[in-house]
This record gives structure tokens, sequence and C-alpha cells, in this order.
């Protein structure tokens, strides 16, 4: 079975408001270029971040509906879609597979009203800044939790679909103010990680194999306020070093640091103080230890500039999206 994790930029926008797809030139090249990316990649199931959106005020534009027809427009044998709790923004967090391979429903976790383990689309509460008092949180985009059988028989397990909070400054500001948002935004992001990670706990604990994927928007060495928290995001859900059966697994390896930046990357980034394009690892598939990776090779990330196998690839990728997929082959 293949896993892929797909950051598709703001797809959103290739949709009319009745979930139908647009027929402009440009909408047009974009939809055969994520197509094409799909189709030869061919995934089992796909992680979608920045998918097209639901609105619940007026009922009209629907992820799933936009999602369906474009993959029956375009023959994707990934047919069915499922999104969860729907975000306050634009961009959904979905999920697309193949019917014949596989069932995904959602399948929310937690306890509502905890306070610090209830479903994603309610606040929780967790000491970002280890001064003793837990600050109220809040998922801007919940995370997809899907329930995942294997029409071959092989053993079910829990799949989440994340979209974590960014750490990029888009605004202008003084130095100062800028130091204060980094640390409020690593802040945000690592106890989003925290809340994600609670509930891979909660699955081990039942003994189900886990899966997280997608834009998690930070890997190990990413920036210079990682230093000061003593890990990253990532690492936070993949878990302690001192419980080693419950940590996940990335299977593409540590990333090194090169010319442009990091290698492999799925993401490229603009340092808004030297002006330098930075690449950058934050897109990830995290498996647990009950699945077997389909032999060597079995995970991949599919950039172009640093993989001879997609390099064939490369127009589509390069119109489909500013991320690169990643993709993981399990037994």
């Amino acid at each position: 079975m293949r896993i892929m994790s797909y950051n598709i930029e703001w797809f959103d926008d290739l949709f009319e408001p009745d979930n139908s797809m647009k027929a402009d030139a440009t909408s047009a090249k974009r939809f055969d270029a994520i197509a094409q990316v799909i189709r030869t990649l061919d995934p089992d199931l796909i992680g979608i971040t920045e998918g097209p959106n639901t609105t619940t005020t007026t009922g009209m534009r629907d992820t799933v509906s936009a999602l369906e027809g474009f993959a029956a427009a375009k023959g994707l044998r990934t047919a069915k879609a499922v999104i969860g709790f729907p975000s306050p923004g634009r961009q959904e967090i979905a999920a697309l597979w193949d019917p014949a391979v596989l069932a995904a429903t959602h399948a929310p976790g937690g306890r509502a009203g905890s306070r610090t383990s209830p479903p994603f689309d309610e606040s929780f509460e967790i000491d970002s800044d280890a001064d003793g008092i837990r600050e109220v949180y809040r998922h801007y985009r919940p995370p997809l939790e899907l329930s995942v059988t294997r029409a071959d028989g092989g053993p079910p397990f829990r799949a989440m679909v994340v979209h974590a909070k960014s750490k990029g400054i888009f605004t202008a500001m003084d130095r100062i103010h800028y130091e204060r948002t980094s640390d409020r935004n690593r802040r945000k992001l690592f106890a989003e990680c925290s809340s994600i990670r609670r509930r891979v706990d909660d699955w081990l604990a039942e003994g189900t194999a886990v899966v997280v994927m997608g834009d998690i928007n930070d890997g190990p060495g990413f920036d210079y306020y990682e230093g000061r928290f003593g890990r990253s995001a990532v690492e936070l859900i993949m878990g302690d070093l001192f419980s080693p059966d419950g940590i996940l697994r990335n299977h593409v390896g540590p990333p090194e640091w090169g010319r442009f930046g990091w290698e492999p990357s799925t993401a490229r980034f603009r340092d808004i103080f030297t002006g330098d394009t930075v690449n950058a690892l934050i897109d990830h598939i995290l498996a647990s230890r009950h699945l077997t990776p389909a032999g060597t090779g079995a995970a991949r990330v599919w950039n172009p500039f640093q993989s001879e196998e997609a390099k064939p690839l490369k127009e589509a990728l390069m119109a489909a999206s500013d991320h690169f997929p990643v993709t993981l082959d399990i037994l």
C-alpha cells in the first residue's frame, strides 16, 4: 500500500462556488499537473492539505464534492474523499483513497469537554511556556482522524492528516516584535503538536497502528528558535526516546544541510533577512512500529531537484504546487 502526503497549494482557488472545476487555461493547467502527479505516483491513500473549502454557513462549498468531482473528471482511482471538522478558513484538510484498496472514515477521538484531550474542534489546555500555568489553545485547522481498513485483509490502522501552525511572519515589523511573534508562533505550533501526540498516545495504548502525515511546518534544525526549546515540533509528534515502542518513525531519514538548505526537502522559503531561498523538509509521514515499510527506499520525497526518480515529473510537480509530495510504501 502506498500512502502519500501532499500539500496542494491553494487547491481551493481552482474550484467554482458550486464545487465544479474552473475551466480557464491557468486552472486547467494546474488540474492536469496535479492529476499527472497523482496518477504517476499512484498512491492508495492521499492526505491532502490546502484542500478545497467547505462552508458551514451557506453549505454551497463542499470539499468532498469538489475532490470527488476532480477525481472523476481526471479518471483517478483515488475516487473517494473525506474531511473531518471544517476549518474556519478556506483551506481544508482532507483525504482521497481508492475504494478498491481501502476504506477510510472520519473517526474523531478525545473526550468532549476535556481540558487536555478533547476532540480536535474544541479548545485544549497546555503549559507552553513552562511557567506552571496552562494556556488555552485551539487547532485552527482541526487534524483529520481516520479509521482505515484494508481490502487485502491487512491490519487496520489509524491515520491523521495535519496542517500545523505556520511559523512564517508575513507582515512588516521591527526586530523586537519579530522576536515576540516568532516565539509565540512556535509555542502555538508546539501546543498543536503536543495535542496531536496525546491522540497518538491514545491510539497506541489501544494497540493500534498509527500514521501521522501532512504539513507540520517544521523539521529538525529548521530554525534558530528550535534551539531555544531543544527540539522540533516534528520530534514532539514522533515521541519520547525513553518509550521507544511509542516512537513514530520517519522512514525518509534525517535531512542533511547543504548549499541550498536541507536535503531532502519538500518546500522552499525566502529568508526575510538575507533574501536567500532555503529548502526545508516540513511535509512528513510518520509511522508506528506496527507498520512495516516495503523494503529499501519505501519512503520518498518527490523533489525533482534532489531526486533522480522525480526528475521526469519535474514540470508537473512545479506546476501543481509549491510543495513536493512525500510517499511511504507499507506491507
